[in-house]
């Protein structure tokens, strides 16, 4: 009988022994597994405003080309913004704002700041090293306009409420020229001067 007994006793204490591991081998795997979900969700957020910004300077340097670089861009902003806005990130639509105000000599493009969301200048060249100028007047003789797209978007992770992080903030940049002898608008790596 007392074998019996004691082996009865081992039984329990290994039951609670399985479920501690249970426990704290459970907790583990739900923590790897947000944390998976978490970078595959920040992935394709990041996949997203980049294809958002890329179509939104596309469309708008392409209707600024079309119309006539030395005219005014806020037609061109205009439709830029509505290009990123029919891309939307996770589901979500991105606003953006046109960053205009009326052109002046110093500012012939209507830039009304050089970190806005839609930034319109030119080319120096269309072949590597490339550098953005947001101050050259945009038009065919003077360069290769050019449309700078920048946008930090926050997006909501997938198991981040478990965690108490509620947003993560997304940033990506986008710059397409219009070349006029094609008529065609191209995306380019370049680099962009730092605002005064």
């Amino acid at each position: 009988m007392k074998q019996i007994y004691s082996k009865t006793e081992s039984h329990k204490n290994r039951r609670g022994i399985a479920i501690l591991w249970l426990i704290l081998w459970g907790s583990v795997f739900l923590t790897f597994f947000c944390g998976v979900l978490e970078i595959a969700t920040l992935w394709q957020a990041q996949v997203e405003v980049k294809n958002a910004l890329d179509a939104g300077a596309m469309a708008a340097v392409k209707e600024w080309g079309v119309s006539g670089s030395g005219s005014s861009t806020q037609v061109s902003r205009n439709v830029g913004i509505a290009y990123v806005e029919a891309n939307p990130i996770l589901g979500t639509p991105v606003t953006l704002t046109s960053n205009y105000i009326a052109a002046t000599p110093g500012n012939p493009n209507g830039n009304l700041l050089c970190t806005g969301n839609f930034v319109f200048g030119a080319l120096d060249q269309i072949t590597a090293p490339i550098t953005f100028d947001r101050n050259a007047q945009g038009g065919c003789i003077a360069g290769f306009p050019a449309v700078v797209a920048q946008a930090t978007v926050p997006v909501q992770g997938f198991c981040s409420s478990l965690f108490g992080v509620t947003f993560f903030n997304i940033s990506s940049q986008s710059t397409a020229y219009y070349n006029c002898g094609t008529g065609r608008a191209s995306l380019v790596s370049a680099t962009v001067p730092v605002c005064p």
